[in-house]
């Protein structure tokens, strides 16, 4: 009889290990079913010791040893991989098993198919002789690659010819679903064979026999993943390469709000792997981190982005109509590119920020915003079967917008700002002829809509695609044309990141575009603007890391965001005692900047801890005892 620790890989369980007892003896590394409350749930096996030498921890445990359900996979994950886990949990003031739980597809726990024999054996042998080698060279430092795509890939096929020479493998990191299989394509040539595609959507008997041909293929492997690459047994892997570096996409928007960009620097050094980022515009953090001797250059960062397209900034505030109620959607400008891209049989993108009519509504008497019901998030104008209704993003609550001001009873509701229909509608009203694809979380809900809905417009000449970010993705090559219809609502976003995100998102759509990029603003001042056009990406950085170092946000602070919701006077109450607790933090504490969804009141705490103090074994000590109905994010996206 053993009993056995165990890591819970599941959400909601506060505790790191948990204890049971299995009458077969057992080793760490196993996989088990274990029964937690009224559910079974799959764990990682982290110790185990004979009865005989357990009976102290038996007599002082405050409950019942329970059984263990089953004993049927062993060595599934490396323990290089588990120890990442371990020091990510610690990073992210979580458990190991919230940190597995996300990290791991879940069909290779169950069913758990027993692996061909002496895997880790193997891999085992092929590291341990590829890390006696590396052990006092460069080969495990962190590198970064700030050029354009073209040159970066250059650099990439020499780095994997480079390690397939040596016997070894290369982990290829990517954001999204749609770029893994993008650049696997521009990777694998004269590797077919040994290139791998590991991501959420590849169908589960596949997945496995990839996953299982992966650990078990002799050969050299170049595995072109999404977040669930981490997890693959091969303990060959000389070089990890985290592609699109900026991209906001690796920051996991909910528990345990895992950075895979923060995971991928721990799990290349328990790995003893080579870390590469790279990027057109690495983030400010990274490149102010590279300034301090933390990464080491591949090659000389460029910092001017070149372009070959004809740019063009149409100031729109010569379209404001004089009693500043109504305004132009298309610029002269801009209708001249639709009708050149109809004549020329061209493409053309158009991209707005926003879903909908337009995404603010105002009362013309009294100024007041229209507000959900239910939320405290602005509304947005739709059209539904040829009736405007008012639909909240938050919360889903629609109703009609046939109402008064709530403040002044003023029937005067003025729609403001663009949105994708708002946008259709007036370019159908002069071009009723042209054909227009859309792509938006609404009407292309899911990748298989979106990606054919691209594809659809790509083989169409003279047609018109209209996007929101959702579509950018799936824009494999160069577009003849692409505007930007508006921007301007994200600079009312009160992000420290927002102007980053701006001129990344403007990077990125002058990059695709081969002939005109068409820029409209009312912000004609706004120097990231100048910046983005001019790909000047030297002078962004200089001003925004001088406006992050007076203000002490990232990368000169590593912020914890603590959030709460429900009832507000109840919320009010608990984060006072949050404060209080961690009163030698000195946490702000505010309301959300949308305070009310779905009827939830939400808060967030705010601890500053100088850069390179984290972790503090005070504070996370504190952090571990907040009751789980907080959430902790370290390193927030955002602090709104």
């Amino acid at each position: 009889m053993y009993i056995i620790d165990v890591i819970p890989i599941a959400k909601g369980i506060a505790h790191e290990t948990l204890s049971y007892f299995t009458p077969k003896e057992t080793a760490p590394g196993g996989i088990v079913t274990v029964p937690v409350r009224n559910r079974k749930i799959r764990a990682l096996i982290v110790s185990a010791t004979p009865v005989a030498e357990s009976k102290a921890k038996i007599k002082s445990s405050d409950y019942a040893l329970r059984k263990v359900e089953d004993l049927n996979r062993k060595d599934l994950l490396l323990p290089a991989f588990v120890d990442a886990t371990r020091e990510a949990a610690r990073y992210f003031a979580t458990t190991t098993g919230m940190v597995l739980n996300a990290l791991l597809p879940k069909i290779i726990l169950e069913p758990l198919l027993p692996h061909p024999p002496n895997i880790h054996d193997r891999a085992e042998k092929k590291s341990s002789t590829r890390i006696a080698e590396t052990e006092n060279a460069t080969h495990k430092e962190k590198y970064v690659l700030q050029t354009e795509e073209e040159e970066r890939f250059s650099h990439y096929r020499s780095m994997i010819r480079e390690e397939f020479a040596r016997k070894s493998s290369v982990l290829f990191i990517l954001p999204t679903i749609e770029e893994t299989e993008r650049i696997a394509k521009l990777l694998e040539k004269g590797i077919e064979k040994y290139t791998f595609i590991i991501h959420g959507d590849v169908p589960k008997k596949e997945f496995l026999e990839r996953f299982n041909t992966i650990a078990t293929t002799e050969h050299s492997v170049l595995i072109v993943a999404t977040g669930l690459g981490f997890c693959i047994p091969r303990n060959d892997i000389g070089t990890l390469i985290v592609e699109r570096e900026a991209s906001r996409t690796y920051k996991m928007s909910a528990r345990p709000f895992l950075d895979l960009r923060t995971f991928a620097e721990i799990w290349s050094k328990h790995m003893h792997a080579r870390l590469v980022f790279g990027d057109n515009f690495l983030r400010v953090e990274t490149l102010w981190r590279h300034g301090n001797d933390e990464f080491v250059e591949l090659a000389p960062l460029k910092y001017r982005a070149l372009s070959s397209a004809e740019q063009r900034i149409i100031d729109m505030r010569r379209y404001k109509s004089p009693n500043g109620t109504t305004f132009t959607v298309l610029s002269e400008e801009l209708l001249q590119l639709i009708h050149q891209t109809r004549e020329k049989n061209e493409r053309l993108f158009i991209f707005t920020v926003r879903k909908g009519l337009s995404p603010l509504t105002l009362c013309g008497d009294c100024g007041s915003v229209v507000y959900c019901e239910y939320c405290s998030s602005p509304v947005v104008l739709r059209s539904a079967h040829d009736v405007n209704v008012f639909v909240c993003n938050k919360c889903g609550a629609k109703r009609t917008a046939e109402e008064r001001c709530i403040v002044c009873t003023s029937w005067k509701l003025v729609p403001l700002g663009i949105g994708i229909e708002l946008v259709e509608q007036r370019i159908k009203q002069y071009f009723p002829d042209i054909e227009i694809f859309v792509v938006d979380k609404d009407r292309t809900p899911t990748r298989k809509r979106r990606s054919d809905t691209v594809s659809k417009f790509l083989q169409s000449p003279s047609s018109i695609l209209l996007g929101t970010e959702a579509a950018v993705p799936h824009i494999h090559g160069s577009i003849d044309n692409i505007a930007v219809i508006s921007i301007d609502s994200l600079f009312s976003i009160p992000d420290f990141r927002i102007h980053e995100k701006i001129l990344n998102l403007l990077l990125t759509l002058r990059s695709l575009t081969s002939g005109t990029f068409l820029l409209q603003t009312r912000n004609i001042g706004e120097q990231v603007l100048d910046f983005a056009t001019k790909g000047n990406l030297l002078d962004f950085y200089r001003r925004e890391i001088a406006e992050r170092k007076q203000f002490s946000f990232p990368p000169y602070s590593t912020l914890i965001k603590i959030s709460r919701s429900g009832v507000r006077e109840a919320i009010e109450k608990e984060m006072k005692a949050l404060s209080d607790h961690l009163s030698v933090f000195t946490p702000h504490v505010f309301p959300a900047f949308v305070a009310m969804i779905k009827g939830r009141y939400i808060m967030h705490a705010l601890i500053k801890i100088p850069y390179g103090e984290w972790v503090d074994e005070k504070l996370l000590e504190k952090l571990t005892q907040i009751p789980q109905q907080f959430s902790i994010n370290v390193d927030p996206e955002s602090i709104l």
